[in-house]
């Protein structure tokens, strides 16, 4: 009798140990990945004047891929004036580029470099005079309804970059299976590295994400 309560003891104590090795190893198959900061950089203070969203077609393919904050300075290029300055909310930025492509008569099609930094905060302020310079034409080049594109790349301290292309699934399906209960193509991931949320800011007048990652700056009347 009291070997049997060895063996049922010893039955239970094994039985246990399994069940305890196979939860560990199905919690090892789903565990999350461990969450962190982005690279995100941000204005300061809502730059004058704000004047919502806009749509973009990142890819030039006829759809309106995700919307942007958009400034409207002034439609007199010699006097309008964006001022703004950008911070690092999470003090994780190593650095921070940023680039522009402007849509005025005779802009080259890609984006020129515009400034970088690797401490902040950081201005990114500029007049007329300042995009004539940096596009190499006189201030009378640009005129009411010209627009300037920035874009930007972000390093942070552990070496990820992070771009102004919005991340989206390609081809994705509305569901995973067709009809008759087949699987259907998953899609593929575009590999972006920023939300479209963040791009856009959401509400941005009422929750001051204000990202100064892809934003856009025209001379028109605010």
């Amino acid at each position: 009798m009291k070997r049997f309560k060895y063996i049922l003891l010893a039955t239970i104590v094994a039985v246990g140990t399994s069940a305890m090795f196979t939860s560990c190893e199905d919690s090892n198959k789903f565990r999350f990945p461990e969450l962190g900061n982005g690279g995100f950089v941000k204005f300061v203070f809502q730059p004058d004047f704000w004047d919502g969203l806009q749509q973009v077609d990142f890819d030039d393919d006829g759809v309106n891929d995700f919307s942007i904050v958009k400034y409207h300075i002034g439609s007199d290029p010699t006097t309008a004036t964006f001022d703004a300055l950008t911070e690092d909310p999470s003090g994780n930025v190593a650095t921070y580029e940023l680039f522009v492509r402007g849509t005025f008569d005779g802009a080259p099609e890609d984006p020129v470099a515009f400034k970088s930094t690797d401490s902040f905060p950081f201005d990114v302020s500029f007049t007329g005079s300042d995009m004539a310079t940096l596009f190499s034409v006189p201030i009378e080049t640009f005129s009411s309804g010209d627009e300037f594109f920035f874009t930007s790349r972000i390093v942070t301290t552990d070496g990820r970059v992070y771009t102004t292309f919005a991340t989206a699934c390609e081809e994705c399906p509305e569901s995973l299976e067709d009809d008759d209960g087949n699987p259907l193509p998953p899609g593929s991931w575009n590999g972006g590295t920023i939300d479209s949320v963040v791009l856009q800011g959401g509400d941005t007048g009422d929750n001051f994400l204000l990202p100064a990652i892809f934003y856009t700056v025209k001379y028109l009347e605010p």
